[in-house]
Order: C-alpha cells, then sequence, then structure tokens
C-alpha cells in the first residue's frame, strides 16, 4: 500500500484464540513430549531459558500460523515415534522434523534441539546435557 509517499505494509495481528492454542501446545510439550525424551531437571532448566517461550516473537497472523503448525507437526512426529517399536526416525520424518523445528525457531520461538534429540527416550538416559555457567561472564 502506497500512502502520501511511504510504503505502508498492513501486518495482522494474531487473534486471543491463536496465542492461546500456542500455549496450549507448549504445555503439551512440557508435560507429555519432553518427559519422554528428557529427565525432569532438563525440563526446568527448559523452562528457566525461555524455551518454547510464546512472547519471544512478534504476535503476527503468519507467524502464529507457522507456530502453530510445526508444533503441531513436532508433536505428531515424536507421538508416532513414542508409539513405535523402536526409537528411530526414518530419513522423511527426520527431514520433516528438522524442517520444522528449524521453521518455529525463524518464527521466533526458541527450540535449540536437533532431530537426534529426540531419537532416543529417556529409558535409555538420553540428555542435552546443560550446564551452569562456572562464571558470571557467561551468563
Amino acid at each position: 500500500m502506497y500512502k502520501g509517499g511511504l510504503l505502508v505494509k498492513v501486518v495482522y495481528s494474531s487473534t486471543y484464540e491463536q496465542e492461546q492454542r500456542i500455549e496450549n501446545l507448549v504445555s503439551y510439550f512440557f508435560n507429555f513430549i519432553f518427559p519422554t525424551y528428557f529427565p525432569e531437571d532438563e525440563i526446568s532448566h527448559f523452562k528457566k531459558i525461555g524455551v518454547l517461550k510464546s512472547e519471544a516473537y512478534a504476535g503476527t497472523l503468519r507467524r502464529a500460523y507457522q507456530i502453530m503448525t510445526s508444533l503441531q507437526v513436532i508433536i505428531t512426529i515424536l507421538e508416532k515415534n513414542e508409539n513405535s517399536e523402536q526409537y528411530s526416525i526414518d530419513m522423511k520424518r527426520e527431514l520433516l522434523l528438522s524442517k520444522n523445528i528449524q521453521l518455529l525457531n525463524e518464527s521466533g520461538m526458541f527450540f535449540p534441539f536437533l532431530s537426534n534429540h529426540f531419537l532416543q527416550s529417556t529409558n535409555e538416559n538420553s540428555s542435552m546435557v546443560y550446564e551452569e555457567p562456572a562464571h558470571q561472564f557467561l551468563n
């Protein structure tokens, strides 16, 4: 849109319902998905460092849809994997998982994981091994 010598871009804000849906999906991750793959102390650390913080993105309509879709795809892949007899993801689903993790991060959600973080369950003691910084300079 061109108005009085200035180029104006119209951006639609996300709706309250979309924001609620994102919060529900994030809550689902922390309550049902992460416990399958990570120990409780790491999950607590994820919360402290802002993993999947919904306030971390500019709430546009497009980004809200992208975040909701990416979260839903990731959940679907991981739940299908959980219900499988093996803890490996085929190449097609691994690529889809990686792509949606990337889209989630590009949309402003902090999701510091790779697909291989979800290839094993907590039953096999998988861990991201987060360490607190030893010096204040690193905080």
